[in-house]
């Protein structure tokens, strides 16, 4: 199992890159080359969705500049299958998953049909275990072999699996057998792994083996204090990130109600730096103007996507403030600054050195939300921030 030491925070980034022990392998599907962009049906709806959810949001995506900013897959959630929240899942005598009539009474493969007429990937849901998250049973186990022939004949792009009823002593094995079964049906399937015991606690080195993607966290939730603790499992674990294979801290928040516009800006900004999936977790068909411009800053979205040597890492910890960095082509840096204090406005001094730049280095900053340049000579010191803000810059012509 491969751990990755916290006292690497403080280094700087090029320390960081060099100390780490980390894989050099992925999932060999040709998939996640760069981290996956899309929309998820559960940080707003939960279980609570139809078939029109799942119709106007595509819908939604395909015309608001999201699908032109890179966002591809529109996912569902818990809560497809016929008979749930019942506590029975119902399977037809060959074991085939039913579907929910009441929610999909037209089906999913006319759903998928459309998403992929506007150019969108569908992404589909399942566990691993004897059970779903709310009980309902029986789940995927003892069935990975229909259920996967399933998801791809609804003409699946991305299969997220959970584990809400299985024992991970058997984690490796079934994500082993799920990416066997996947990869051998000839369609590109994404494999976004959550929770089947690659979470930053007890990650080991055949996560990225089975998965594109892999939770690092608990789940998120809309609150400003589940978002930062999601964002703690990234600690150090920049140099697991890459293509093919990317930690994963869960949706984005961004656009719910628990969260205001700038910590939802904070929120998005830290999930750009650290290459994290970028999965909408809110209600497209009526959010602000505010949080599209969010969603859709083509810088922001070009920190996260572009790669060099690893994704970003937490670089400085001083009291109720953090850097977050990542290392970008053309020697440039995406850096994120962070007040993270609750109260107090606090102004952040942070060591161009850190960069693993010269101590006397001048270079050019990018204000990602403002757009504005400007230049700093050693040291990058920000106004005082509101609590729970950032300052988003991209760092380029360190001479």
């Amino acid at each position: 199992m491969l751990r990755t030491p916290y006292c690497l925070v403080g280094l700087s980034l090029a320390m960081i890159i060099l100390f780490a022990a980390v894989p050099t392998f992925g999932l060999n599907n040709g998939l996640a080359i760069t981290p996956p962009m899309g929309w998820s049906s559960w940080n707003h709806f939960h279980r609570n969705y139809n078939e029109t959810t799942f119709y106007n949001n595509a819908k939604a995506m395909a015309g608001n500049g999201m699908r032109e900013a890179g966002y591809q897959y529109v996912n569902i959630d818990g809560g497809w299958w016929a008979g749930s929240d019942t506590g029975h899942a119902q399977r037809n005598s060959s074991g085939y998953m039913q579907i929910n009539k009441e929610k999909f009474p037209n089906g999913i493969e006319k759903l998928v049909d459309y998403v992929h007429s506007l150019g969108l990937r569908w992404g589909h849901y399942t566990d691993s275990g004897t059970h779903f998250c709310n009980r309902d049973a029986p789940a995927s186990y003892g069935y990975e072999e229909q259920d996967a022939k399933l998801f791809v004949s609804f003409g699946s792009d991305m299969v997220k699996i959970d584990a809400c009823g299985s024992d991970p002593e058997k984690h490796e094995q079934i994500m082993a057998k799920w990416s066997r079964l996947l990869n051998a049906t000839g369609r590109p399937v994404l494999i976004s792994n959550c929770h089947n015991n690659c979470q930053t606690s007890n990650w080991a080195d055949w996560c990225p083996t089975s998965a594109n993607m892999w939770r690092s966290s608990g789940d998120i939730q809309d609150g400003w204090s589940r978002i930062m603790a999601n964002l703690k499992t990234l600690v150090g674990r920049g140099a697991y990130g890459g293509p093919g294979r990317w930690n994963d801290p869960d949706f984005l928040e961004v656009g719910n109600s628990g969260i205001s516009d700038l910590e939802a800006m904070s929120h998005f900004s830290l999930w750009c730096v650290t290459s994290s999936p970028l999965i909408a977790g809110n209600d497209l068909t009526s959010m602000s103007q505010s949080i599209r411009n969010i969603l859709t800053n083509k810088v922001a979205i070009s920190v996260n996507q572009r790669y060099l040597t690893q994704a970003g890492d937490q670089v400085m910890v001083n009291g109720t403030t953090e850097v977050w960095a990542k290392v970008l082509p053309n020697k440039e840096y995406g850096v994120v600054l962070l007040n993270k204090d609750d109260h107090d406005a606090q102004s952040i001094s942070f060591p161009l050195s850190k960069l693993g730049v010269s101590a006397s280095a001048t270079c050019q900053l990018y204000d990602v939300w403002d757009g504005t340049n400007s230049t700093a000579t050693a040291t990058i010191v920000t106004k005082p921030l509101e609590p729970h803000a950032v300052k988003f810059y991209v760092v380029s012509l360190c001479k």
